[in-house]
Order: C-alpha cells, then sequence, then structure tokens
C-alpha cells in the first residue's frame, strides 16, 4: 500500500472537492440533481485517477473530476468564486471555453481538476 500522503490524497479527491465546490455558494451535486436545478449551478463527476507506480509500489493515487458550471447568463464573479475556490484546496485545473448546450437552452464550463 501507499504512503501515508497517497491517503491524503483519496481523501482530498473524495470528500474535500464536494467542500470545495458547496463553498461557492451555488447549488452543486456530484453527477446530477434528483430534481430539475435552474442554472446557475455546478455538477462534478469522477474522471479517473492518475497515479505514481513503480517497482510493483503504488506511491500515491489522485483522483480526477470533471466540474460542469452551467449557466443562462455570462458570470465571470460566479467563476472568478469556483476557480479561487479551486485553488484555495490544490486543485489546479483547466477550463474549457463557454460552451452552449442547446437542448437545454444553457451553457457550461467544463473544468478537469
Amino acid at each position: 500500500m501507499g504512503s501515508g500522503r497517497a491517503a491524503d490524497q483519496n481523501i482530498k479527491g473524495a470528500v474535500v472537492i464536494y467542500d470545495t465546490l458547496r463553498r461557492t455558494g451555488l447549488p452543486c451535486a456530484y453527477s446530477h440533481f434528483k430534481k430539475a436545478q435552474a442554472p446557475p449551478y455546478i455538477v462534478y463527476i469522477g474522471s479517473g485517477q492518475d497515479d505514481m507506480n513503480a517497482d510493483d509500489t503504488k506511491y500515491w493515487t489522485r483522483n480526477r473530476f470533471q466540474v460542469e458550471y452551467y449557466f443562462t447568463e455570462k458570470n465571470p464573479e460566479a467563476e472568478a468564486v469556483i476557480e479561487a475556490n479551486l485553488l484555495a484546496d490544490g486543485y489546479l485545473y483547466e477550463k474549457s471555453a463557454d460552451v452552449y448546450v442547446e437542448d437545454e437552452g444553457v451553457f457550461v464550463i467544463y473544468y478537469q481538476v
């Protein structure tokens, strides 16, 4: 089994990301909401793991997530809050362009964390 740091990385990925996103003040859910949600809101889902393996040993594992910010009106302040919270908790991210989801009449920004 990996080091204590690997365990910390797993706990951070599995638990803290929800708290990080919840602190934005926007509704957030894993995968989907049980009831229809009016934008703006955040949905996040696991998107795999990064591992460091060598010599038949797993040294660390870091969970990856896709964070999706849905909105109908552009709000740079809300984006800045999301990004500041991610960075404050040590999550580096890549941000997509605004993508229009025609079927739902909303925009989405994808953050690969």
